[in-house]
């Protein structure tokens, strides 16, 4: 048996013409759907100069794709480009969850996310999919806070521990090395899950409180028991601990709030004669469950257990001394 034995030079080159091979088919999707866009538009969404548009322009004219510049390129027709399998509805809904503030400019994956949407966008035969739905976030983080996600993104991809540099609620900084399992969106933030060498156990932290990140470059392995479902499966929202039972009484346009929705798996609401609700739910992370209640003002009662009671009494109490 024959063997080819590749040199790094070869390597190089056979990771060269795969990336040009992307990168004209993202130009074609571009063109699809963006008529007349000029060299130095394809150059800034395509992360590359203008001399290497002008070279992959020569190389789709060559591979006989009728392509012409008239105030900018466009191409002469898109028969040769395959049909998308979403409905329209379908595709509306993807675009409008891709163009959300989750994964808008400077959040992570937002590069992936732009890619998506010009390939769905150009796959489709109508215009009216482009803005048919919105979904909104709300956000409590600065923007430059998302500048460190391409770094994490690779680490994960690439199962490669981190440095991080961590502020605690506290303003205390501390230096860490991070195996990063996953990043996950919850309660109004990006968050980073993965095993923590200095506390030796997963734990999650908050992209906006990581000062300064770097690839460790040690590899790693996700444990195939883990999840992030099964993670936060006992969270209230996103921290962790003692896991106790829960029982609040909410009352007027409060009870009918928890009757309209959903706020944890585990969750049970319980109508009462006189249109309050008890809602009942096991969950971790004490303290953050009890601010939440308390978001209700007076239509909301913790019932059970007597210490979430008493945590709620000082909570108040110490916000009612501020105005006294």
């Amino acid at each position: 048996m024959n063997f080819t034995i590749l040199t790094s030079r070869d390597i190089g080159v056979y990771i060269r013409v795969v990336r040009k091979t992307e990168r004209l088919l993202y130009i074609l999707s571009l063109l699809r759907t963006n008529h007349g866009l000029k060299a130095s538009d394809l150059a800034r969404k395509c992360g590359v100069t203008e001399r290497s548009i002008y070279r992959d322009i020569i190389s789709i004219s060559a591979a006989n794709i009728p392509i012409y510049f008239d105030g900018g390129y466009r191409l002469l027709h898109n028969g040769f480009l395959p049909p998308s399998n979403l409905t329209e509805h379908e595709a509306g809904f993807l675009l409008g969850l891709l163009k959300s503030p989750l994964l808008g400019k400077g959040k992570p994956f937002q590069k992936t996310a732009r890619v998506i949407i010009d390939k769905i966008e150009s796959m489709s035969a109508s215009d009216n999919i482009k803005d048919s739905i919105s979904i909104g976030a709300a956000f409590t983080e600065k923007q430059d806070t998302y500048k460190i996600a391409p770094i994490i993104e690779n680490a994960i991809r690439d199962r490669k521990s981190l440095l991080i540099h961590y502020s605690s609620l506290r303003g205390e900084e501390t230096e860490r090395k991070l195996d990063p399992y996953a990043i996950t969106f919850r309660r109004h933030a990006w968050y980073i899950v993965g095993y923590c060498h200095l506390r030796r156990e997963i734990r999650t932290f908050r992209l906006g409180r990581i000062n300064k990140v770097q690839i460790a470059g040690k590899k790693f392995e996700i444990p195939t028991e883990f999840s992030i479902e099964s993670y936060f499966r006992s969270s209230w929202g996103v921290y962790k601990g003692k896991i106790k039972q829960f029982k609040v009484k909410f009352t007027g346009e409060a009870a009918v709030v928890i009757k309209s929705s959903s706020h944890h798996p585990d969750e049970t609401i319980e109508d009462r004669d006189n249109g309050d609700v008890h809602y009942k739910v096991t969950v971790g992370g004490e303290d953050e469950f009890i601010r939440w209640v308390l978001g209700f003002g007076d239509s909301a009662e913790i019932l059970e257990p007597p210490s979430a009671r008493q945590r709620a009494r000082e909570l108040l109490g110490s916000a009612l001394s501020k105005y006294e």
